[in-house]
Order: C-alpha cells, then structure tokens, then sequence
C-alpha cells in the first residue's frame, strides 16, 4: 500500500508540475504573441491548462486558429468601420465549427470550477461544517457556491464584451447561463471525487499531491460532463457562441 501510495503521489507532482509549466506557456505566448480574444479568455485559458495541462494548449491553440488574421482582410475591415463602431461586438468566429465554440464556452465555465476549488478546501478548513452528517458534502457545497459566484462573473464578462446590453437582464442571464453550465460540470467532478474518496484512494487533505491530482481528473470529468449541456444551451440561443 505505501508503495503503491508513493507511485501515485510522484505521478501526482509529476502532472501538477506539467500543468504549472503549461499554465507558464500560455501566460508567456499571450504576452509575446497576443490572440485577438475576448478580454475574459486571457484569464480563462492560463486556468484550465492548471488541470488540463498539455490538453489545455492543444485547445488553446485550436481555438485561436479559428480567429481571423488581423493581417489578411485588415482592408475590408478597415472599409466597414463605421457600421461595427454603431453595431454591439459579435464573436470573431461565426463561421467556426460548432463543437469548437462549445469547447471553448464548456472551458469558459470550467475556468470558475477551477479558481472555486484551488481557494474553495482552503476556505472551508478555516470554518468547516457538517452537511448531510459528513463533512466532505460540506466543503462540496462551498465549492459549489463558490464556483457559482465565480462562475456569474465570468458569464457576466462573457456577455458583456458581445453586447451593449448591461444590468439587472445581462446578470440575470449570466446566472441562468452558469447554473445550468455549472451544475453540469459539479456532476462529473463530483462523481470522480467520490470514486476517489470512497472507493479508490480514500480521505485525502488539500496538503497531499493526489488530492489535486484526483482534482485535476475531476475537472477532466467536469468537462465531459458539461459539454453535452453547453452544445444544447448555445443551439438553443441561451449561451452564445465563444
């Protein structure tokens, strides 16, 4: 059992380190190469390599091949000036493959999950409570309020740099928009937890390497089970394309 523990434990600082190194990669090209994106994405994409490591570059780089070149048709856009200067901000991307806007809105919500549960064990060991008769659906449920907070804002950030609209309806739609997204993502990343904690390796600490190894394949988890929920949501004209 402790060499078996020992083995996943390297592979844990193994993985977090690529992660780190891959978090470090995007931070440096977005500063060195900037992508024409949305503000929000700046953020969004450092994030996710965090547990998507390698995986999380490959999307960062397929989702920027999408963008138009600001090189190629500068002319024709300089010539419609006017109008864009009166029209809200569309998406760059409009002729880009479906399942690639969902990739990118899928991640846009996993970014909140991840910045949730990087703080979320902290916070919840400095007042930790019972739900449920165990503590470990009490820190859930912090997590999950806090990825929703979180999560609105991103939403909210979203929304706002593709349209004029702002206020109370744009809020109330970001909400609707990350809860149905979120709720989504807490399924897979819950239900990987609990093969982990219950089945797999048992009660972990935020201190220990495979918790966030087995955190980081949550999120893997997360995103599955997310993306069938954000293709039906942009389809339907709830979430709009990234």
């Amino acid at each position: 059992m402790e060499s078996s523990m020992y083995w996943l434990d390297l592979i844990a600082e193994t993985y977090i380190g690529i992660c780190v190194l891959c978090c470090l990669f995007i931070i440096s090209k977005q500063r060195r190469r900037p992508a024409p994106m949305m503000r929000v994405m700046l953020l969004v994409w450092p994030i996710i390599t965090l547990w998507a490591g390698p995986l999380g570059i490959w999307a960062y780089e397929t989702s920027n091949r999408r963008m138009p070149s600001h090189d190629g048709d500068s002319g024709a856009r300089h010539g419609m000036s006017d109008m864009h200067m009166e029209m809200p901000m569309q998406p760059m991307h409009s002729h880009t493959p479906h399942w690639k806007s969902v990739m990118t809105g899928t991640l846009h919500c996993g970014a909140g999950c991840t910045l949730a549960d990087l703080t979320g064990p902290f916070l919840f060991r400095m007042a930790p409570f019972v739900l449920f008769g165990s503590s470990l659906y009490g820190e859930w449920a912090v997590d999950y309020v806090l990825a929703l907070i979180i999560g609105v804002f991103f939403q909210y950030a979203g929304l706002a740099s593709m349209s004029h609209d702002r206020g109370l309806s744009l809020w109330f739609r970001a909400f609707k928009v990350d809860f149905l997204s979120l709720t989504a993502w807490q399924v897979g990343m819950y239900g990987w937890m609990a093969i982990a904690v219950f089945l797999l390796v048992g009660p972990m600490s935020p201190d220990q390497p495979v918790f966030w190894l087995m955190m980081q394949i949550s999120m893997i988890c997360g995103f599955i089970t997310a993306y069938p929920m954000n293709w039906w949501l942009i389809r339907i004209g709830i979430k709009s394309a990234m």
